[in-house]
């Protein structure tokens, strides 16, 4: 089991580098590998996520990859609701929680594969904006609700409007930083991280971000897009089955 987590740790590492989605997966990883219930394994989840978030906003930075205009909106949103939503986990029931959240990952995933159709308010920058902001609030609830990183859901919602899809990826790192900061605040208070298990899975899924964003930078733009539209379909088939 130990080498079946470490295993996870990496290949999650990977997927958040590469697409900035696949955080989710980790939390059942973590429940099979250890038996926690899922309240602990999904804010340990969220909690390991700060910290491999940290390395991917450093590694885009140096390279030039983020955008402020992506990232202040959102990161502002995911900061005030985050602890929010980590907060309230345990008013809303685990089965429909999860049916509810594999939906907008699987609608998120088929927007994506559409042809970006942009609202006309986002032809203005008040408008995208506002829209930013909304993701950021939205998504951040949302992971702090259920321990998912946040990308999962931001990534596809910003690439539907028209966004470019690796500079939506790099600002992700960002948002997800900042979302997982707020929602293990909730969870600290909540007594719900394990924290051995969330600092192993530092070291390892730093390695796997590394690769993932060195192998996103070598992607066709059309290629990742829609890499990143499957595996939020796969994903959500994956929570609704498991």
């Amino acid at each position: 089991m130990t080498l079946f987590l470490a295993a996870a740790f990496v290949f999650v590492g990977f997927l958040c580098g590469a697409t900035s989605i696949g955080g989710i997966l980790l939390i059942p990883a973590i429940q099979y590998s250890t038996g926690m219930p899922l309240p602990l394994a999904s804010g340990t989840a969220l909690c390991s996520f700060f910290f491999t978030a940290a390395v991917g906003t450093w590694l885009h930075r140096r390279s030039g990859s983020l955008r402020k205009e992506l990232v202040i909106p959102q990161c502002s949103g995911a900061l005030l609701f985050g602890c929010l939503g980590a907060l309230t986990k345990y008013v809303t029931g685990e089965a429909a929680l999860n049916a509810i959240l594999a939906g907008l990952i699987i609608l998120s995933g088929l927007a994506a594969l559409k042809p970006p159709s942009p609202m006309q308010s986002m032809a203005s920058e008040k408008g995208r904006f506002r829209y930013l902001l909304f993701v950021g609030s939205f998504v951040g609830f949302m992971a702090g609700l259920t321990g998912m990183g946040g990308p999962v859901l931001s990534v596809p919602m910003m690439i539907v409007m028209g966004f470019p899809p690796f500079a939506t990826v790099a600002a992700a790192q960002p948002f997800q930083l900042f979302a997982c900061f707020s929602g293990s605040i909730g969870n600290i208070i909540l007594d719900q991280i394990d924290w051995s298990v969330a600092i192993l899975s530092v070291f390892l899924q730093s390695a796997g971000v590394w690769a993932g964003i060195r192998t996103a930078r070598r992607m066709d733009t059309a290629l990742l897009k829609n890499a990143i539209a499957l595996l939020c379909i796969f994903t959500g088939l994956f929570m609704l089955v498991k």
